[in-house]
Formats: C-alpha cells, structure tokens, sequence
C-alpha cells in the first residue's frame, strides 16, 4: 500500500511552470501532492540546503545518519549519491550506515552523527552533545544544526509513511541539492 503520487497536471498546478518531469525528484512531487502545505515544506528545503552556515559534506552526514537510525530507503538512495558529490568518501558513507554509534570520522562529522543519534533515537541532546556542538559552531548554528535534524526526521517519517518510489533514473547527477 502506498499514497499514490500526484499526477502530472496536479504536480504542475502546485509547482508551476519550473516543474520538469524529468528533473523533478518524486519527494518533491510527494510534496507538490500536499498541495497548500508545498510552499513550506519546499521553504525549509530551501533553507537547509541554501544556509552557507551548514557545509554540504555536514548537511550529508546528518541526512545519511537520519536515513539509517530511521530505515529511510528513499533517502538514502538518493542521498548517498548526493553525499559523494558533496565530497564524502565511500569510507565515510559506510560509517554513516552503521547500526550503532559511528566512527571514523573527523570530529565535527562524528558530532554530527552523534546528536542525530541522540535526536532521532531520543528526542533530545544530552548536556555533553549539546555542549559540544555549542563549543564547535555557537549559539546559531547551533540552532541551525538542531533545526536541520529535525527536518530530516520529519522528513525520513514523511517519505517512509507515504511510500516515495525510489527514483528509477539517475536524476541526482552532480546534484547536492534535491532542487537541482
């Protein structure tokens, strides 16, 4: 069973004239099938992928560890080509699949992984994460990191519940981006 995907004419009515069939990622018409909540969730989009606060190879961890702890197949399809563009080594994406803590990463990816883990496993940090992440990146960025997790989990139970197809082409290319 799965929500069925919006159909092209109903795609194009929510998203416009930039829609491209061809281009468009199926999360992306997942949300164009929400019709008058596509703004927002397109906006936060925007936000986590276009903040120069959050490098792209940190973005990837965080959405590759997200994509793990929640068993997300659509993300991690579609991420993990999207990690190796930002830079991520075949190494460092394998550690990012690990069923339990992660290692052999740099520091500030590990503590990224980490307070994901926590996040997702917890619904919190504890002090010590949180105190490392206010240490290596301040009170905003900060916010910025906690705020990305939380949509990637949000994200992971929006793609997992509504059954998003895996992508059948090779739409990522050299994207980092799922808006192109």
């Amino acid at each position: 069973m799965t929500v069925p995907m919006p159909d092209e004419d109903s795609t194009r009515a929510v998203i416009g004239d930039s829609y491209d069939p061809a281009t468009a990622l199926n999360v992306v018409r997942m949300f164009a099938g929400t019709e008058e909540f596509y703004p927002a969730l397109i906006g936060m989009v925007q936000a986590v992928f276009g903040t120069p606060d959050i490098s792209a190879p940190h973005r990837e961890v965080i959405i590759l560890r997200a994509a793990a702890v929640l068993n997300v197949p659509y993300e991690w399809q579609a991420n993990e080509q999207m990690a190796h563009n930002a830079g991520l080594t075949s190494a460092q994406v394998d550690a990012l699949a690990a069923d339990g803590p992660v290692t052999g990463l740099d520091p500030e990816p590990a503590l990224l992984a980490t307070a994901t883990d926590e996040m997702l496993t917890t619904g919190t940090l504890t002090d010590p994460t949180l105190q490392s992440l206010l240490d290596a990146f301040g009170a905003v960025v900060t916010r910025k990191y906690i705020a990305t997790i939380a949509w990637f989990s949000m994200l992971s139970l929006f793609l997992n519940a509504t059954r998003v197809p895996l992508e059948t082409t090779d739409k990522i290319g050299d994207r980092v981006s799922p808006l192109g």
